[in-house]
């Protein structure tokens, strides 16, 4: 079995210069903490996102895709430079190492006009992300946010370039929406969802609190589905509909407890939505593919040699319609969180399993991260004062444990750690032995820990 991460040597096409005029332009979109079943086309019932589901009907849908860092700043770090977090440099709120490639800098390089709507301050060095234009302050306005497409579309077209914009949706992120106001946001811009609306979770507990801002935050997707529908209309308005690749996708989950900043499913999880000219019938791909193998597949969709060093490897086989057997697990990563603590921990995940190692439990709670600043934490904490099942859970997330082994096939929310259940050794066994050769191949700084974790287990 191979791992996610090595390269493979298919080409969509011939690797030839062409004239700029004939090459595709390129958006790449990013919602800001949209947790991955939120959306209608993944199966969400409360209809949020209209724009988001019209498109995902033209486009291939990788729904088992996970983000390679479930946090805003290195999560771009590993998605723009095809690398994991501790090849890139970035593991935490900090600059790329020196010399890292990016998909900015070499499509400059290779003349498309690269443009930015927000988030610029989570993409650094400013030398490795060379923006020949940066705008902000649309992320929670839609209208600014399509007006702001077009004024990307029309200095490309100025400057007698093809475009990429890298244009970053800055919902769901806190503060939602009704919870608070920003410089950039505007409360009437929507009709907010009320708490009978909305459902919650599987992986929260619904409670009042909780259920409440959970109203707030669907209310934050259904703005930021307003920006993509925004998006598209510029992009159709301007003529350039049938001569683009789009790809959408969020940074990693939605900013609650066991989701953002976290290596469980709801951090990472984060299904990708593909359109590109020509690419024929839209297609369902349930395979396991990381963020980092997203630059090598548009780098091959635009004809453009192949970066070295990248972990990620390109989706095109599965774009011809080709069945690889050795996709059927990814690798996925947390170091440092945005209060500059450390909180290491890695995830293998399969379809019907998920193993975690995390390297910082002491025995005592110290877990935190911004997606436990809200309501809902501050709910499930109170509540853990007089119900055992809230404060296992809560103790789950806070004290933690050095290992665990999780059956998706009776527990999709990773409530019950079965490492210990003799009837699992087997499984725990393999995913022990292919994060370790993970984390050997790509030199992570975590493997001492980890192999003095598995001393006498394997």
């Amino acid at each position: 079995m191979l791992l996610s991460f090595i390269a493979l040597p298919f080409i969509l096409a011939p690797q030839v210069p062409s004239p700029l005029s004939s090459r595709w332009n390129v958006v790449l979109v990013t919602a800001d903490d949209m947790n991955a079943d939120s959306a209608g086309w993944m199966g969400n019932k409360l209809g949020a996102t209209p724009n988001l589901d019209a498109f995902a009907a033209t486009a291939h849908r990788f729904v088992n895709h996970h983000v390679s860092v479930p946090i805003c700043q290195p999560s771009r770090a590993a998605l723009l430079t095809g690398r994991v977090p501790h090849r890139n440099g970035a593991l935490g709120f900090n600059p790329i190492s020196p010399g890292v490639p990016t998909l900015v800098g070499k499509l400059k390089e290779a003349g498309w006009f690269t443009a930015s709507l927000n988030k610029q301050a989570h993409m650094k060095p400013d030398s490795a992300f060379p923006w020949d234009l940066a705008l902000t302050g649309s992320g929670k306005n839609p209208s600014v946010f399509g007006e702001q497409v077009r004024q990307c579309v029309k200095a490309a077209s100025v400057a007698g370039k093809p475009f990429f914009i890298n244009a970053n949706i800055t919902d769901p992120h806190r503060p939602f929406f009704g919870a608070g106001s920003s410089p950039e946001e505007k409360e009437g811009s929507v009709k907010p969802y009320t708490l009978e609306e909305v459902t919650v979770p599987s992986f929260l507990e619904d409670i009042t609190p909780v259920r409440k801002e959970v109203a707030q935050y669907y209310s934050s997707v259904r703005r930021g589905d307003q920006s993509f529908g925004a998006l598209m209309a510029a992009i159709k308005s301007t003529g350039h509909e049938t001569d683009t690749v789009v790809v959408f996708l969020s940074d990693h989950g939605m900013s609650f407890p066991f989701s953002k900043a976290t290596v469980y499913r709801n951090g990472t999880w984060s299904p990708v939505l593909l359109r590109y000219p020509g690419m024929g019938s839209p297609q369902k791909r349930e395979e396991f593919v990381s963020s980092v193998d997203i630059l090598p597949t548009l780098m091959e969709l635009l004809k453009q040699p192949p970066l070295e060093g990248v972990d990620g490897r390109s989706w095109g086989p599965l774009l011809h319609g080709e069945r690889p057997t050795d996709r059927d697990y990814v690798v996925t990563h947390v170091n440092t969180v945005s209060s500059g603590k450390s909180f290491p921990q890695r995830c293998i995940r399969t379809k019907d399993f998920s193993y975690q190692f995390h390297a910082w439990p002491n025995g005592t709670p110290q877990f935190r991260v911004e997606a436990m600043s809200g309501i809902t934490f501050a709910a499930l904490k109170k509540g853990a004062e007089s119900d055992s099942k809230l404060k296992a859970r809560v103790d789950q997330l806070t004290i933690g444990v050095p290992e665990q082994l999780f059956d998706l096939r009776s527990d999709p929310d990773e409530r019950t750690n079965v490492s210990a259940d003799p009837k699992y050794k087997t499984e725990l066994t393999r995913l022990r032995q292919l994060l370790l050769a993970h984390m050997e191949k790509t030199s992570d700084p975590q493997l001492g820990n980890f192999r003095k974790q598995l001393e006498g287990r394997l």
